[in-house]
């Protein structure tokens, strides 16, 4: 789990909720149904204390402003704020999570009070989710502020097809990013013996995860005027023939997120597990 921030969603886990509960409801399921859903999938966060504050907060703030808070997810959000959940993300900073805190006290106050009328939510119009063929690759060129927080503004990082999946009713595509930024748009040959970004953070105890689903569901989500066409290139056989049915490896890819990434893992390093590119150890920090 990584933050760039102290407000409620500049963090990696409450984003995800968020997300996940917002668009339950876009594919225009029911309140009861989008929680269950949500709750499913997020389901390993529960009695993880740094984790599972957080998804209560996500979630009741959610359904607080699209007038569909329920008691109990309204309930379990309070109770962590008296208790003073995700702090650990803290723990290190100079504030203290004061930052933090406010953004808590705030978050008391909203749930406390009326919530707004039940607002309907529009089934967004749909676009191309797997728009690539297999093996091509793109550079894109980082442009938000939170990418001039972490140093990438205006770098370009390379990412490529190497897989597509169903989800839903769509069809979506997985990709890897090449674990270097460029200046300028690269060619295929400034690729050559370049190791893989991990999505995951230099913290995990897990085997390290070395790609990602990339769901387009908006139009802002797809900026096409930061992507460069690069070329085409094979995909290794192991890669190929992975299988990524585990919940483990579907985790969604945004795309500005990634330079957060960039940023954490310089001078981390990690080794492969097994002859290929996409399985790894736990990282060591260089001395």
């Amino acid at each position: 789990m990584g933050a760039w921030g102290s407000s409620l969603y500049a963090n990696d886990t409450t984003s995800d909720v968020r997300d996940t509960y917002m668009g339950f409801l876009k594919e225009q399921l029911s309140n009861e149904e989008a929680y269950a859903k949500t709750l499913e999938q997020f389901h390993e966060y529960i009695e993880d204390p740094d984790e599972e504050p957080l998804f209560w907060y996500a979630l009741a703030e959610s359904q607080w402003k699209t007038g569909r808070l329920q008691d109990d997810v309204k309930a379990k959000a309070l109770e962590w704020i008296d208790k003073g959940g995700g702090m650990t993300l803290w723990q290190k900073s100079p504030s203290g999570g004061t930052g933090w805190q406010k953004t808590l006290d705030k978050l008391k106050i909203k749930l406390e009070s009326e919530q707004p009328k039940e607002r309907k939510i529009r089934k967004p119009a749909a676009i191309d989710q797997n728009p690539w063929n297999m093996g091509d690759v793109y550079a894109y060129q980082f442009h938000s502020d939170e990418a001039r927080k972490n140093g990438a503004h205006g770098k370009y990082m390379v990412l490529q097809k190497i897989g597509e999946e169903s989800y839903e009713a769509d069809l979506i595509m997985r990709v890897l990013v090449f674990d270097k930024l460029f200046d300028e748009v690269p060619r295929l040959d400034d690729l050559d013996g370049l190791r893989l970004l991990p999505i995951d953070y230099p913290t995990s105890t897990r085997e390290l995860r070395m790609s990602s689903l990339l769901g387009l569901y908006k139009k802002k989500e797809y900026p096409a005027n930061q992507l460069t066409f690069i070329g085409n290139i094979s995909i290794p056989e192991n890669v190929i023939n992975a299988r990524y049915s585990s919940s483990s490896w579907s985790v969604w890819f945004r795309i500005e997120n990634w330079s957060l990434h960039f940023k954490n893992w310089q001078g981390v390093e990690y080794e492969t597990i097994e002859e290929g590119i996409f399985r790894y150890t736990h990282p060591t920090i260089k001395s």
